[in-house]
C-alpha cells in the first residue's frame, strides 16, 4: 500500500482536549538544570522490524517494510515495566524512538494514517502510556524523532541521510511540504505528552548550508522551548550550540576531557541499536559504570540504550546490568547526580573526578576504575586544603598527605587507602576541601608515569599562515562532524586530519613529575602508513619514524569498533622535572591518506 497523503489541519481543533502547554519558555539556566543535574539516561529504540524478510526476493524494500508495520503486535508492552527498569537503573530520564528513520510513528498522531493506531493490530498509544508512566515515577520523558522520513512521500531522497534512500522516492516530492508536517508533529508530540526533551536524528542530508536553512532551526528550538523541552546537537549538527540546548556526542563515543559545553554520549550495551536476536556481545557492568563515570566526570550524560523485543520485552541481560548499575548508583549516586566535572580539564589514568559545592567549602568525588597497588592513592595538582577524606561507601576516614614538588611545580597527594578496592568495578574517595576546588591546568603526567597529549588541544601549526583559523581543534567547536578547510583540520573521533604535509605540526606543553627514559608513540586511528614519516623532538631530542602501525588497544573514549594504534618513533630521557614541550611535525610527505591523529603517548621504561 501507499502511504496516505498528509493533512495540515491546525492543531487546535484535534488537541483540545490534551494537556494545556506550557505558556511561557524557562530561561536558559532552568531549562537545562535538571539535564545537567540527571546524568544518567535510558535510550529505547523499539518498532516494526523488517528481520526475517530480508530474503523474500518477490518483495521491494517497501512492501517489506509495511508488511513489519502490519505485523507489529507487542503484546508484552508494558510501560511501567520499562520505567521500573529505567528506576531501577538509576535513570533520571528515558528517550524512546517516537519516530525513526523509517516514518512509523508509535503514537495516535492526527497528522497521518501512518501510525501505530491505524496501522497495526496492537493500537495502542505507545508513547502516551510511556508519558503516563513517566509522570508516574518522576522519570523525564524524552522523545526521538528523526528528521529523515524515508517513507514520507514529500521527503525527497536527495535529503536523506542515507544516500538518497527512501522506500518509495516521489519524483515530485517537496521538501518544505515535510518539513510543515515535521513541525506540525513535533508540536502535536509537545502539547499532548510535554515531553522535556527532544533527541533529534538524521540530519545528515541537510549538512551543507544551503539544506541546513531549510531546517529552521531557530523557529523549531523555540518552539520547544516555549513549550519546556530542550534539544540535542543533532537538529542540524549544531555542536557549537549556536541555536540548541546541549551536545550529542558521536555514538558510544566519549570526550578525552572536558570540552567545556553540556554533552550527553548515546551508548549501547552490545553492538546494536534495535533487539537483534543473534547480538550477544554485552559489555560488563565494570565498562558500563566506567563510561559511566568518565562521561560525568568530563561534564556530560550517559544515555545508555535497551532494545526490547518484538513482544516489548526488555531483553534480561539488559535488566540485569541496569539493575547492578542502579545497585552501585544507590551507594556512590552522591558522586554522580548533581555534580560537576572535575577541576582537571584532562583525562587521569585511573579514572575521574566529579563536584560539588557543600556551604563555602568543595566536595571532590574521586571516581576510582583502576584501584591502586599496595595501599596508597597518589593524586597531582590540588591547590586546596583537605578538611576531610574518606569512602563513599561507608564513610571509613582516610589518612592523608600533600607536600608541594618545588621541582615539578605542584602538589603531591598521597591518601592511604585499603589494599583491596572496594567497589568490583568503580570506589570513590570523597574529599571535602576549603573553598573552591583549584587544581593545575596544564597536562600532568600520570600516577602511573605515563604522558598522554590529545591531539584535539594541541597547538596545530600549518606549513602556511591561514587568517582567523582556531589554533586548536577543539577550538572549532565541532565535535562530530569533520571539517574541511585549509591545513590541519578536526577529523571524525575527536581526532586531528589532514596532518599529512612536510611542515606541518603539533605542540603541547605538559608537567613532568617523574624525570626517566620515556618509549614515545603517536596514537592513531585505523592502521599504519607504510609511506610518510613524523619526527618528535622534546627536552632537546627528536625521533623519527614511519606510522607503521603496532600495538592496537580498545579505548573507553571510542565506539566497541575502533582501536587506537601505537606506532613507536623511538625512545626519549627526559632529565628534568617541570613544564616541557614537545612537537611533532611530518618530516615526509604522506600521499593520499593523512592518518588521523589521537595523540602522543610518553611511557616509561623499567629501570
Amino acid at each position: 500500500m501507499k502511504p496516505t497523503r498528509y493533512s495540515f489541519l491546525p492543531l487546535m481543533a484535534c488537541l483540545l482536549l490534551a494537556k494545556p502547554c506550557i505558556s511561557s519558555a524557562e530561561s536558559e539556566p532552568d531549562r537545562l538544570e535538571w539535564f545537567r543535574d540527571a546524568k544518567f539516561g535510558m535510550f529505547i529504540h523499539f518498532g516494526a522490524s523488517e528481520r526475517g524478510r530480508e530474503k523474500i526476493g518477490d518483495l521491494t524494500p517497501a512492501e517489506r517494510f509495511e508488511a513489519s508495520v502490519h505485523d507489529f503486535n507487542p503484546v508484552d508492552f508494558d510501560a511501567d515495566e520499562w520505567l521500573r527498569v529505567a528506576k531501577d537503573g538509576g535513570a533520571k530520564y528515558i528517550v524512546f524512538t517516537a519516530k525513526h528513520h523509517d516514518g512509523f510513528c508509535k503514537w495516535d498522531s492526527a497528522l497521518t494514517e501512518w501510525d501505530v493506531m491505524d496501522q497495526t493490530e496492537f493500537k495502542r498509544d505507545i508513547v502516551g502510556e510511556l508519558a503516563e508512566a513517566c509522570e508516574k515515577t518522576d522519570v523525564r520523558l524524552g522523545l526521538y524523532y528523526s528528521i529523515g522520513d524515508w517513507y514520507h512521500p514529500e521527503f525527497d531522497p536527495y535529503f536523506s541521510n542515507r544516500n538518497g534512500f527512501h522506500y518509495r522516492p516521489n519524483p515530485d516530492a517537496e521538501i518544505t511540504e515535510y518539513m510543515k508536517f515535521m513541525y506540525a508533529q513535533i508540536e502535536e508530540l509537545c502539547v499532548k505528552y510535554q515531553p522535556s526533551l527532544f533527541w533529534f536524528d538524521g540530519s545528515s542530508g541537510f549538512r551543507p548550508p544551503e539544506r541546513k536553512r531549510l531546517l529552521g532551526q531557530q523557529d523549531l528550538v523555540n518552539l520547544l522551548h516555549s513549550h519546556g523541552a530542550i534539544s540535542n546537537s543533532r537538529l542540524g549538527d549544531d555542536d557549537s550550540l549556536r541555536y540548541v540546548d546541549y551536545l550529542s556526542m558521536g555514538d558510544n563515543q566519549v570526550p578525552p576531557g572536558n570540552i567545556g559545553l553540556p554533552f550527553e554520549t548515546a551508548g549501547t550495551m552490545n553492538e546494536s541499536w534495535h533487539y537483534s536476536e543473534g547480538d550477544d556481545h554485552y559489555q560488563s557492568v565494570g565498562k558500563l559504570l566506567e563510561r559511566l563515570v568518565m562521561v560525568v566526570g568530563r561534564g556530560g550524560n550517559y544515555l545508555l540504550n535497551v532494545g526490547p523485543n518484538a513482544k516489548g520485552v526488555i531483553p534480561e541481560p539488559a535488566v540485569e546490568r541496569l539493575e547492578a548499575m542502579g545497585d552501585w548508583l544507590e551507594t556512590h549516586g552522591e558522586a554522580i547526580y548533581g555534580t560537576e566535572a572535575g577541576p582537571h580539564p584532562h583525562g587521569m589514568n585511573w579514572g575521574t573526578i566529579t563536584q560539588r559545592r557543600v556551604g563555602k567549602n568543595s566536595r571532590l568525588y574521586m571516581n576510582v576504575v583502576d584501584w591502586p597497588e599496595g595501599g596508597k592513592f597518589e593524586f597531582y595538582g590540588l591547590d586546596n586544603k583537605i578538611l576531610d577524606a574518606s569512602l563513599l561507601d561507608g564513610g571509613q576516614t582516610l589518612d592523608h598527605t600533600s607536600e608541594f614538588d618545588a621541582a615539578a611545580g605542584v602538589n603531591r597527594l598521597t591518601i592511604q587507602v585499603p589494599e583491596t578496592a572496594p567497589n568490583e568495578h568503580v570506589s570513590v574517595i570523597a574529599l571535602t576541601v576549603e573553598g573552591t576546588a583549584s587544581m593545575e591546568q596544564a597536562r600532568m603526567q600520570q600516577s602511573d608515569g605515563s604522558i598522554v597529549l590529545d591531539a584535539y588541544t594541541a597547538t596545530m601549526h600549518d606549513s602556511e599562515f591561514v587568517a582567523d583559523k582556531p589554533r586548536r581543534a577543539v577550538d572549532f567547536k565541532m565535535f562530530t562532524v569533520p571539517l574541511r578547510g585549509e591545513g590541519i583540520m578536526p577529523g571524525r573521533m575527536l581526532s586531528v586530519d589532514h596532518f599529512g604535509e612536510e611542515g606541518q605540526a603539533l605542540s603541547w606543553d605538559f608537567r613532568v613529575l617523574e624525570p626517566g627514559d620515556y618509549e614515545l608513540s603517536v596514537v592513531t586511528i585505523g592502521e599504519g602508513h607504510k609511506d610518510g614519516r613524523v619526527r618528535a623532538r622534546v627536552s632537546g631530542q627528536e625521533v623519527e619514524n614511519a606510522l607503521l602501525g603496532g600495538e592496537e588497544k580498545r579505548s573507553i573514549e571510542l565506539p566497541p569498533h575502533l582501536k587506537e594504534t601505537f606506532s613507536v618513533l623511538g625512545t626519549v630521557k627526559i632529565s628534568n622535572p617541570g613544564m616541557q614541550t614537545l612537537t611533532m611535525e611530518v618530516a615526509a610527505e604522506f600521499p593520499g591518506f593523512a592518518p588521523r591523529i589521537r595523540g602522543v603517548r610518553l611511557t616509561p621504561l623499567a629501570e
